[in-house]
């Protein structure tokens, strides 16, 4: 009886090529697919009255410039050079010597030399009720003194050129995976805890809050966590939950320290992945690939995110949409910035000014070597790159 009834079975499949069911006696078949799973960030919306809100993170990524203006080189530099600025000087340092020029004309002041060695490089130099503090990439802390500098502390260890500083304290990473206090009121200092270091680029990155924690990037592979009370290093697997759950790609190379807005932190790899991700909740608010090596990046208070590719310019809102895809031809660019109306696009050729149709306002010409840091003080404008410093005048 199985065996009859199975090769009835078959028979009755192999009699099926047409459609079992009821058809409407005007229904016309079409040919179409309609896409279900559809990553909704590449659906461009039209959004002709799109504008730029305020510059949330970075916060160095706002011009206040209403005016034209153009670019003054101060002095030349060496590409380690490190920056501090205060209400009336600027101090840097070529390559074992720090200099003070004055913000009011940039003429030299001072010159004092630091005694290091030949391959010692400076990392930070930092202030404390008046006093300057220089810290080495071979763990020396000098202070400022009567005649120039003294050392004041000796770790005896290599650092990462990444640090964090915090009123009276420095907090600097070992190459070997330690976290360092440097407490510069009583010239003391305390390893806090060890942390395990991913293969990656060491460049200089943000540091972000996150509730109770500060957050940095060791290099552009490993994150990390530090209670903002004591210093101390935070475990959790948010990366490892993320690669987990992501369905464009693994993210390992980051552009920057990731940032925390609503619960959700924002992970925006080199290689083209962004994805907006909760740990907590293990929530995707969405993600995608744009199929492009990222460059550079700014949101806005309005949580629209702004993407600089090597040709084009990309908005997503707070969701994930679209809002614009500026095409623009600034060859190689190295960052960008805004002044809330407009972009500002920085290359080997100086900074173009366009707007967010991608139509060129202004240009700046100038031979720029590579990727500008930016730094604002009393309404005053300074950049840097590997070569020179320089500042903006109207």
């Amino acid at each position: 009886m199985k065996i009859v009834k199975l090769i009835g079975f078959l028979l009755l499949l192999s009699s099926c090529n047409q459609y079992l069911g009821t058809v409407e006696p005007d229904y016309i078949p079409k040919n179409e697919v309609e896409e279900v799973f559809l990553n909704k960030s590449l659906a461009l919306e039209s959004n002709d009255e799109f504008k730029i809100g305020k510059v949330f993170y970075p916060v160095n990524k706002k011009f206040d410039l209403n005016k034209p203006f153009e670019i003054k080189k101060i002095a030349n530099i060496d590409i380690n050079s490190q920056f501090l600025i205060l209400e009336n000087e600027i101090y840097y340092n070529k390559k074992n010597d720090l200099l003070s020029i004055s913000k009011t004309d940039f003429k030299e002041n001072n010159s004092y030399e630091i005694e290091i060695n030949k391959d010692e490089e400076i990392i930070l130099i930092s202030s404390l009720d008046s006093e300057l503090y220089i810290l080495t990439n071979q763990g020396k802390v000098f202070k400022s003194a009567q005649n120039g500098f003294e050392i004041i502390l000796d770790l005896q260890v290599f650092l990462s050129q990444n640090t964090i500083s915090q009123s009276s304290k420095i907090i600097t990473f070992s190459v070997f995976g330690e976290i360092i206090e440097i407490n510069l009121e009583n010239n003391t200092f305390v390893t806090t805890g060890n942390f395990a270091i991913n293969h990656g680029i060491t460049n200089t990155s943000n540091t972000y809050p996150y509730n109770n924690s500060n957050v940095i990037l060791y290099n552009s592979g490993t994150l990390i966590f530090l209670n903002q009370t004591d210093n101390t290093p935070e475990t959790n697997y948010y990366l490892e939950d993320l690669n987990i759950l992501s369905q464009v790609g693994t993210f390992e190379e980051f552009l920057d320290t990731p940032f925390n807005i609503d619960n959700f932190f924002y992970f925006i790899e080199k290689k083209g992945l962004i994805s907006i991700f909760n740990p907590i909740t293990s929530e995707i608010l969405w993600e995608t690939d744009i199929s492009s090596p990222i460059v550079d990046y700014f949101i806005d208070d309005e949580r629209n995110l702004f993407i600089l590719t090597f040709n084009k310019i990309f908005i997503f809102s707070s969701q994930g949409y679209l809002q614009k895809e500026i095409a623009h031809s600034q060859e190689n660019p190295f960052n960008f910035w805004t002044d809330g109306e407009n972009l500002y696009l920085a290359n080997q050729d100086g900074i173009s000014v366009i707007n967010l149709n991608g139509e060129l306002i202004n240009s700046i010409r100038e031979k720029l070597t590579d990727f500008l840091k930016f730094f604002k003080s009393n309404n005053n404008y300074y950049f840097v790159d590997s070569r020179n410093f320089y500042t903006l005048s109207e």
